[in-house]
């Protein structure tokens, strides 16, 4: 299928783990569900496990369409999604940011670990400099991103950075997920 079919592509960007609560791989599984009944195309990091295999599936299982991005050494150890319509292989961590960013019209942070914060630290970089303009939500499931939100208060408080409601859109449930979607 061809993009333009799609409404959006948006890119999610969460961790290979499950984390600590049941809940964030439900919810993961959930926005894979909402984006593929939005007529959304799910692009994302290509991993089975965790978060990122949670919303993969959630996607496919409302008959939804998946891009993965997967870089070679992680293909080699057998994490990649192989019930997705299209994986892609690369060589680098870099250019598999590389292409989710080109790939992508929104991004969605869920949770994660520092794969998850260099994600999001790099779609928010690109937007501050002028690489890019493309909308970025956080969904602040059950309070994950409280303090990080802080901080980034605190960075622009203190000059270092724009307003941070120039660069995101915060969302703590789906519901309010779907209508910054819209």
């Amino acid at each position: 299928m061809k993009q333009a079919q799609f409404q959006k592509s948006v890119c999610v960007f969460c961790g290979a783990q499950d984390g600590d609560s049941e809940n964030y791989k439900k919810e993961a599984f959930e926005l894979g569900g909402l984006l593929a009944r939005m007529n959304h195309r799910l692009v994302y990091g290509g991993g089975m496990a965790g978060l990122m295999g949670a919303a993969a599936n959630g996607a496919l299982a409302s008959n939804g369409v998946v891009f993965g991005v997967l870089p070679k050494l992680l293909a080699d150890l057998e994490v990649g999604h192989t019930g997705i319509q299209t994986l892609m292989t690369v060589d680098s961590m870099a250019e598999r940011k590389h292409i989710l960013l080109r790939e992508s019209d929104v991004f969605v942070i869920l949770p994660g670990g520092l794969g998850t914060l260099d994600e999001l630290f790099e779609v928010l970089t690109a937007n501050t400099l002028g690489f890019m303009s493309k909308p970025v939500i956080i969904l602040n499931s059950g309070g994950y991103f409280t303090e990080l939100l802080s901080w980034l208060d605190t960075i622009a408080a203190r000059k270092f950075s724009r307003n941070p409601t120039e660069l995101y859109s915060v969302a703590s449930d789906l519901k309010q997920l779907e209508h910054l979607l819209t």
